[in-house]
């Protein structure tokens, strides 16, 4: 116990003599005052002032009841003024050890900070931080949730949750929940605070990646939160750190050490109970006895290191390591919003509008015949400069030879429209053409006219050679 606490305890104990000698002495007077006007005498309570020694119980019982009566609401006067002496005791010596030892808001005189503080940046990340805490203090943003975000979380549930990189953090975001810190002091806060509607909420933070000498903080603050302090080192925030297992809260120079060293792959938990303020942490499911309280603020889920790390969080959109949460559904939100996931893949097959679109438009017989197109080894196409002749065999010639080609594949080749004709400045066509693709029909063979030709650029086109089906 500090002497802070020794001096408030001696201090508490005299008021609480002083309040029992005064409740006694006021009850005393209380019940001689009852006595004078109900005519007793003092020295025989059953006796009256006037000589008569009659008396009734209920006399006697309004004796009674007055004398409690009184002794109750002294004691209730007696705590309050136990309570505000006590209150104004510890105030009376805190005020008074800052002034005689030279403490800041912490707590810390100033030769333990210079101690702490052992090089310049650190110093300098102090004073900016408290600087920050002067020019944003508590309230000065509006960080509830508004009617929108609400609505956001309906709509999309616990996925409403994602982390905000700002500029001037040396940090990547991955995904909605998963960072990668760059280096350096960083900090990262989700863009929605906790809920106040439900007793408990509680979410997860697994290490990824994070090297031996690098610092992790995991807890929760207010916002706006420095982006170069840890959590926990600034007031209205506390964080858990991963080297030591301590939980600083409001400073970076108090903390308390409550469990384990973290490794990558662990899991460390925060539960938050808004009504109360309290938050507790857990680790690999397992739950410690600490907490900390007096956290009544619109909290954010806060993350910081001091060098490269990576990590991911759990707000509830898959199951916690904590069994007890996943029971009594302790995450941000919903595991479904409003919004419908989008339909499963295949889901569509065999529909009407499929079975429309890919069934054959029946054709009449003339229809059919000019629609089809003509098999790639008889048909000659003579290309000019700017016009397309399209010279086709004989009718009679063209069904024999599909139906050989018919026979050999099976089943009847059909297309609902003639290939598109090509002029020889197409440099896409003519390699196409030239490597034998199928795709263009027909395949056709260029050879340049000599240049004594009356026409210069044009060319003409010669039969492709016929399939082997076909020689044979």
């Amino acid at each position: 116990m500090t002497r802070a606490g020794i001096w408030s305890c001696l201090l508490a104990i005299l008021g609480l003599l002083h309040t029992g000698l005064a409740v006694r002495a006021a009850t005393a007077a209380a019940a001689e005052s009852f006595y004078i006007l109900s005519g007793f005498d003092l020295n025989n309570p059953l006796a009256r002032l006037d000589g008569s020694d009659e008396s009734n119980d209920s006399d006697e019982a309004l004796i009674i009841l007055f004398i409690l009566a009184t002794a109750v609401c002294g004691a209730l006067v007696g705590i309050g003024v136990v309570f505000i002496v006590f209150y104004t005791a510890t105030i009376v010596v805190q005020r008074f050890r800052r002034f005689v030892y030279g403490l800041d808001e912490d707590g810390v005189s100033e030769r333990v900070r210079n101690q702490l503080l052992t090089d310049e940046d650190s110093r300098q990340s102090y004073e900016l931080g408290r600087a920050f805490e002067r020019q944003y203090p508590y309230g000065s943003v509006n960080t509830q949730l508004t009617a929108g975000q609400q609505a956001q979380i309906r709509e999309k549930g616990v996925d409403a949750w994602e982390f905000v990189v700002n500029v001037d953090v040396n940090a990547m975001l991955q995904s909605k929940t998963e960072v990668l810190f760059m280096g350096g002091e960083n900090c990262v806060q989700t863009n929605l605070p906790l809920p106040k509607s439900n007793a408990v909420y509680y979410f997860e933070v697994k290490l990824v990646e994070k090297p031996m000498d690098v610092n992790m903080w995991i807890g929760l603050a207010t916002r706006p939160y420095p982006a170069w302090r840890m959590t926990g080192w600034n007031k209205y925030s506390t964080g858990y750190c991963t080297n030591n297992g301590s939980v600083h809260q409001n400073s970076p120079f108090k903390a308390a050490r409550i469990g384990e060293r973290l490794f990558v792959g662990d899991i460390l938990g925060i539960g938050y109970q808004p009504r109360s303020g309290v938050v507790w942490f857990t680790r690999n499911g397992r739950r410690y006895k600490e907490i900390v309280s007096g956290m009544l603020y619109d909290l954010f889920p806060t993350i910081s290191a001091d060098g490269p790390c990576s990590f991911s969080a759990n707000f509830g959109q898959r199951g916690f390591v904590f069994i007890e949460a996943n029971v009594k559904r302790w995450g941000l939100g919903p595991v479904e919003g409003s919004i419908l996931p989008p339909p499963v893949y295949g889901a569509n097959q065999n529909t009407i509008l499929l079975e429309t679109a890919t069934s054959p438009s029946p054709l009449s017989d003339d229809e059919d015949e000019d629609s089809h197109s003509v098999p790639a080894n008889n048909t000659v196409i003579l290309i000019d400069d700017y016009e397309s002749t399209d010279i086709t065999l004989p009718r009679q010639q063209r069904q024999g030879e599909g139906q050989q080609q018919n026979s050999r594949h099976g089943r009847r080749q059909r297309t609902n429209h003639r290939p598109p004709l090509y002029q020889k400045e197409d440099p896409i066509a003519a390699q196409l053409l030239e490597a034998g693709s199928t795709s263009l029909e027909p395949v056709v063979k260029y050879r340049v006219k000599q240049p004594e030709s009356p026409l210069p650029h044009s060319c003409s086109v010669i039969e492709s050679a016929p399939s082997s089906s076909s020689s044979a």
